[in-house]
């Protein structure tokens, strides 16, 4: 009996070992939609996981809800798009490090006759988005504290603009994802802000075209690790693996190959 007890009690520590083994394979990235919605992580998955042996799980969120996420340790590590928030989140002492490592562009899409009927003088977001207010046009805002509504509100704010007082008329708040707003926008003709990945992912539908972008600048993406002193059952060894491929000469060159509609949707850093 005792001989069975001892067998019993191997046979169990084997076990938990083995079941730490495979936790510690596996993190979970709180991001923006972005990364999800163009398929980013569908083609990283496979290539991180043969490199580094780690398989990833994504909570795909707008950055404000990301990023609040992982002040309840929802998560081992942090990819967003939006460099005052993600630093706010490091003073708060749940960020450790954040690492910039690729970027793409920010547009304003509108209606295909806008184009075509030359509306704009200027392919520039801040002059675009000013006549826009002037004019009255309408605009469709995601309204979720998601990295590109704060890209919004700091244009908005620099033009020292109040949209939000037009609410009920031309301004318009989705308070959802990027899919959704773009749809919003082709179905009532309206204009609206986005990264060029999602775009390339929505695939040009309808009549939506790239009215202007923001050519000063760039819409970058960023990895910030986890205070283990904050969140205990932070992954940490495995997420520096992660950070590590992504700074390497192959992580570039795997951020530099994801393409749609052929054309390349990331710039490693």
């Amino acid at each position: 009996m005792k001989n069975i007890f001892s067998r019993i009690v191997i046979i169990l520590a084997l076990l938990a070992l083995s079941s730490s083994y495979v936790l510690a394979d596996n993190i979970i990235i709180q991001s923006s939609t972005s990364l999800k919605n163009s398929g980013f992580y569908r083609y990283l998955t496979p290539i991180l996981k043969q490199y580094t042996g780690i398989d990833i799980g994504v909570v795909a969120v707008g950055t404000g809800q990301a990023i609040k996420n992982m002040k309840n340790c929802d998560g081992d590590v942090l990819i967003t798009h939006a460099k005052e928030a993600e630093l706010e989140f490091l003073k708060s002492g749940f960020g450790l490090e954040r690492f910039e490592f690729m970027y793409n562009h920010w547009v304003v899409i509108g209606p295909e006759e806008a184009k075509k009927e030359h509306r704009f003088d200027s392919n520039e977001m801040r002059e675009i988005l000013k006549k826009i207010y002037d004019q009255k046009e309408k605009f469709i805002s995601r309204g979720d504290n998601s990295g590109t509504h704060m890209k919004e509100l700091s244009i908005w704010k620099n033009l020292a603009l109040k949209p939000e007082d037009f609410t009920e008329t031309w301004y318009l708040e989705t308070g959802s994802g990027q899919g959704a707003t773009l749809m919003v926008a082709s179905e009532v003709g309206a204009f609206t802000i986005t990264d060029t990945a999602t775009w390339y992912a929505f695939n040009k539908k309808r009549d939506l075209k790239i009215i202007g972008r923001d050519n000063s600048n760039l819409n970058t993406y960023s990895i910030t690790t986890i205070n283990p002193r904050k969140c205990k059952h932070v992954k940490s060894s495995a997420v520096e693996k992660i950070v590590e491929f992504l700074k390497s000469t192959i992580g570039k060159n795997t951020i530099s190959n994801f393409r749609l509609n052929n054309s390349n949707v990331f710039f490693p850093i």
